[in-house]
């Protein structure tokens, strides 16, 4: 590859940036994809993220068959890339027909789409891993180490950037509902304080009331308190439901002991 520090340059800015407002972290794998196939060529390659619970699945591949190879050991979940993300070590240009005894079923697959190895480097950060990449050849010409390094150097990049952006977007989902929880607290503050000075009763006494009709309608309490403040709900109908609940209550029959 001709200019390769511009090329490695270049690539890893294009992987650093997960700034967009509508990031995917499909978009952003097949990115990946089409960058090591370009490294490694004549490769072919496929990404595969791990979900919350570790589980691999594709996320982008450089040509349909890669996709589908990664498709057959995600539905599966056995082969070199399991293997690789499991471990945290990268394997290079192991052999198809020697993996028949370990991977039975995926050694199959690549043989019969023509493939002689496969390469599996993983997604890493420290310990933390995000994924792996699979790398498929036909064996000719051998597997280049400094291209492979390389390699190893960019899907480490983006496991990086991956993760920052998931730390990211859980930072924000916190944050909204911290302010949610928030908002639904200082609302059913005014709505105490409104009903309490409207009858004339402690705050306590008028939380009561605001959550007595909450359960008997089976509404959210801030949906009551909204509709209080707002005068959609009326002060009155509180102490009616309130009312209605103790007469329902004292009517019903003992229970035969």
């Amino acid at each position: 590859m001709d200019n390769r520090e511009f090329w490695l340059a270049a690539t890893l800015v294009e992987l650093a940036d997960t700034g967009e407002a509508d990031f995917s972290e499909a978009a952003y794998s097949g990115l990946l994809a089409t960058r090591l196939a370009e490294l490694l060529a004549p490769a072919q390659t496929a990404v595969l993220l791990a979900d919350g619970t570790g589980r691999l699945g594709v996320a982008a591949a450089s040509t349909s068959q890669a996709r589908l190879l990664a498709s057959f050991e995600e539905d599966h979940g056995d082969g070199p890339a399991t293997a690789c993300y499991r471990s945290g070590c990268p394997a290079l240009e192991m052999p198809i027909a020697e993996a028949s005894t370990r991977w039975p079923r995926f050694t199959a697959a690549a043989r019969g789409a023509g493939f002689e190895t496969v390469s599996a480097l993983p997604m890493r950060r420290h310990d933390e891993r995000a994924g792996v990449v699979s790398l498929w050849r036909t064996g000719r010409p051998p597997l280049d180490p400094t291209q492979a390094s390389l390699a190893q150097i960019l899907a480490e990049a983006a496991a990086i950037a991956i993760m920052q952006r998931r730390e990211l977007c859980r930072s924000v989902r916190v944050a909204e509902e911290l302010q949610h929880a928030l908002d639904s607290r200082v609302l059913v503050e005014q709505a105490k304080g409104a009903v309490a000075a409207r009858l004339g009763i402690t705050p306590e006494a008028a939380f009561g009331l605001l959550r007595a009709f909450a359960r008997r309608h089976g509404r959210p309490l801030t949906e009551v308190a909204a509709g209080t403040i707002g005068g959609e709900l009326k002060v009155t109908e509180l102490v009616t439901a309130r009312q209605g609940g103790r007469a329902g209550r004292s009517s019903s029959p003992a229970h035969p002991g």
